[in-house]
């Protein structure tokens, strides 16, 4: 795996080309995410922000064996700010809820492994720390609302709570649109030059994900 400690503090650039910024690779594709959080975690706490039918909060399931997925997402229709197919309307939200709860209650492999938290993503970090729900997580994974706004609230909710060592990562890091809709990677990569980060992409060739890995 590529990934390791964040490089020291670099020069700082101008916000007009943090669009440009070309990002290291991690050394394997989003497929493969459940098996490097299993070799370089083992037994840990990880957050999926964003869950809709599930198909990730399964694959990281099996992928990662001795982790524990808190699976944060409302599961309600967004008036504003979520204008995507996947905002569907609360009754189908409320049947992905009921159809993934199900299917994860009769998969004994996955028993004692994961919590739903039917909270909005921003809100969930104080929730965690006033309720002590256990050690910081040592891994969170984006695949909730992706407009820049929504993304950069999220990065700056979560990432006193993430352990350190641990991976922020996430989904839909692309460059397209205005960041109305889709605002992901200026998001991420304004705030990894604020805290002097370096962003890892997977290899996939369209749609990375991207990884940030923060020191300790």
């Amino acid at each position: 795996m590529a990934l390791g400690k964040a490089r020291p503090e670099r020069t700082s650039l101008l916000l007009a080309l943090l669009s440009q910024a070309i990002a290291a690779p991690a050394g394997f594709r989003e497929a493969s995410l459940g098996a490097f959080l299993q070799q370089s975690y083992g037994a840990a706490f990880g957050v999926l922000l964003g869950v809709g039918e599930g198909a990730r909060a399964r694959q990281l399931l099996a992928a990662w064996p001795q982790g524990v997925l808190f699976l944060v997402d409302p599961y309600i229709h967004l008036r504003r700010g979520y204008e995507r197919p996947a905002n569907w309307d609360d009754s189908a939200h409320q049947r992905a809820y009921d159809d993934l709860r199900n299917r994860l209650h009769d998969d004994h492999s996955v028993q004692g492994r994961y919590s739903f938290v039917r909270e909005f993503s921003f809100s969930v970090p104080q929730i965690w720390a006033d309720k002590k729900w256990g050690p910081s997580p040592m891994m969170v994974f984006h695949d909730a609302n992706p407009s820049y706004g929504a993304v950069r609230t999220d990065l700056a909710s979560w990432w006193p709570l993430l352990a350190e060592g641990g991976a922020f990562c996430g989904a839909n890091y692309t460059a397209e649109g205005d960041g109305s809709v889709v605002g992901v990677k200026r998001a991420v990569d304004e705030f990894a030059e604020s805290m002097g980060l370096e962003v890892f992409v997977t290899d996939d060739p369209t749609e990375p994900a991207w990884i940030l890995q923060k020191p300790g």
